[in-house]
């Protein structure tokens, strides 16, 4: 048999005591001073990064209050005094907004993204833009937000480019190499002792119907350099092979 406490019972029942209507009362005005506090956190938030100086087009700040009815527990965890309830939510707040490069459509073009900071004791933390944790003024933070903008339009400005010459790159190489089954950009990787390992280069492979490959690599001035080739016959000769050809060569 489920046992059911005094109290449990009594608001099922729609009745109320002296003591759980206090605590209802008191649930309720705890509600409304966390609403009217997340509001004056928000204005004062808000005010803070205007004053550092931050762009109207960089901050966002709007909320909606929105009555919800939710079941809370008025009594413990040993003595639940489950009720439902309706009271005011917060919905909304103040947003940061940086540049980042979207590729989505194929197309590159700066868009705004959302960015995580707090505030505390009139500092600021926002680990995208500083880099760390570090807490900092909010003119600082301003500063740097407008230092990432610039470098995002720097490297949008770079992509282009390299888009631009890769494509030119890859219209030519089509009308060199007709015979190509294929002729598509790729990323490289590149074994490097100094940079962790390796990292990966952006290339243009030429790929034949025998496996056989040409890669290309292209500057900023778009010129072709040949990065790598592979020749799958070449690939497939022994030493004995090797040493054969070479003493037929030097022969002549």
């Amino acid at each position: 048999m489920v046992m059911t406490n005094e109290g449990q019972l009594t608001l099922e029942l729609g009745v109320r005591t002296a003591e759980q209507q206090a605590k209802i009362d008191n649930y309720l005005t705890a509600r409304k001073n966390e609403v009217e506090r997340q509001i004056a956190s928000m204005e004062n938030q808000y005010r803070i990064l205007v004053d550092a100086g931050f762009y109207s087009e960089d901050i966002d700040f709007k909320y909606d209050i929105e009555s919800v009815t939710r079941e809370v527990n008025l009594g413990t965890y040993s003595n639940p005094e489950p009720v439902e309830l309706t009271f005011d939510v917060v919905k909304g707040g103040v947003n940061l907004f940086r540049d980042k490069i979207d590729t989505k459509d194929g197309e590159p073009k700066i868009v705004k993204t959302n960015t995580w900071f707090t505030i505390s004791d009139g500092k600021l933390e926002c680990s995208a833009l500083v880099g760390s944790y570090r807490a900092v003024k909010p003119e600082t933070l301003a500063r740097k937000l407008k230092e990432h903008n610039e470098s995002v339009k720097f490297q949008l400005k770079n992509l282009t480019e390299r888009l631009s010459n890769t494509q030119k790159a890859i219209s030519e190489l089509n009308n060199e190499f007709p015979q190509a089954i294929s002729i598509d950009e790729k990323q490289e990787w590149v074994s490097s002792a100094s940079r962790r390992g390796g990292y990966t280069k952006n290339v243009i492979e030429v790929r034949f119907e025998d496996g056989s490959y040409v890669t290309f690599e292209v500057d900023t001035k778009g010129q072709k350099h040949i990065f790598k080739v592979y020749d799958i016959e070449q690939e497939a000769l022994t030493r004995e092979d090797k040493l054969n050809r070479l003493t037929q060569r030097i022969k002549k």
